[in-house]
């Protein structure tokens, strides 16, 4: 800015200097210079007030446009937000919406692999479906995909049933439920099926069975358990003694009334009639009744009824 000073002081000195005499009669020459310098210091003066003034107006304006500048931002800034929401709120309801057609599609049939409860026909050639729930978890690194035929929780759901109950399946599939022997047939009839139970006393330590080729025949049959395979897993083989065993229920005892005397149904022992028993009565935890309740022997003993129990097949790979 000193630079521009000292270039418009000395066009004014110039233009000053060059200015015509006046007619009045000449001046003594300290007297003449003296009125220059006057004239020359009022122009700049005036013309640095004037500067100074357009200063100001350029410094005001400056700062308005800074003004209108941060309002800018501040509007992108609120406009920025907005269009998170926006955003947000699209992706919420694109999600609601993505559930609510999976809820739709499990009402109808469809979807069935996303939902926990779905509809199956395990016989193309017969015209029977079923619902059933399909278990999603890890399941001790055995993997998904397995249809749940049996669960006890709580003992909301009484497991002393007859025969025909047995068959064809009671209880809640969102809950304490048994699938029924019919259909568990028409599920494990067609190909090889694997079985996976799991169990859980009221301690919370949890244990598996596994056995890779799990058939039972038909109700002509009694339902017998006619193969479990090879075991593996943490809660002891408890399940193989029974292995050729008929199904029983309290109105159709097959084998020496073991059902009428532990209760529930099961493929009971000829002999022993319990080396496991998960459809028995709900107790909690110790009982001074040997072999009452639902019961593992090699898991938590002959005096010890389960909290929990979860039995599923999958076809084998």
């Amino acid at each position: 800015m000193g630079v521009w000073y000292i270039v418009l002081l000395s066009v004014i000195i110039g233009v000053v200097t060059t200015e015509p005499s006046p007619s009045n009669p000449s001046l003594p020459l300290d007297e003449a210079k003296a009125t220059v310098e006057s004239r020359v210091l009022q122009r700049v003066e005036l013309l640095l007030q004037t500067l100074s003034d357009k200063l100001i107006v350029l410094d005001d304006r400056v700062d308005e446009m800074k003004r209108e500048i941060g309002s800018l931002f501040l509007v992108q800034n609120k406009t920025n937000e907005s269009l998170g929401k926006v955003s947000e709120q699209l992706q919420t309801f694109s999600t609601s919406t993505a559930q609510q057609m999976v809820n739709i599609g499990h009402q109808s049939g469809r979807l069935a692999e996303d939902s926990g409860v779905y509809f199956m026909r395990p016989d193309p050639s017969k015209d029977i479906t079923f619902a059933a729930v399909r278990d999603w978890t890890n399941n001790h690194g055995y993997g998904d995909n397995w249809i749940v035929f049996q669960r006890r929780l709580n003992g909301s759901v009484s497991f002393r049933r007859n025969w025909t109950e047995y068959k064809q399946g009671f209880g809640d599939l969102r809950g304490e439920h048994w699938l029924g022997l019919e259909k568990l047939h028409m599920i494990v009839k067609s190909r090889r099926h694997e079985l996976l139970i799991v169990l859980e006393d009221f301690d919370g330590v949890i244990a598996y069975a596994h056995y890779d080729d799990f058939q039972i025949g038909d109700e002509s049959e009694k339902y017998v358990l006619k193969s479990v395979g090879e075991y593996s897993g943490t809660a002891g083989d408890s399940f193989t003694h029974h292995k050729e065993e008929i199904f029983s229920t309290h109105d159709q005892d097959n084998e020496s009334n073991c059902a009428k005397k532990y209760g529930g149904a099961w493929w009971f022992h000829s002999f022993f009639c319990v080396f496991s028993h998960l459809n028995g009565e709900y107790i909690k935890g110790k009982t001074n009744r040997m072999d009452q309740g639902i019961n593992w022997l090699y898991f938590r003993g002959q005096y010890y009824s389960l909290k929990s129990t979860k039995m599923m097949v999958r076809p084998a790979e």
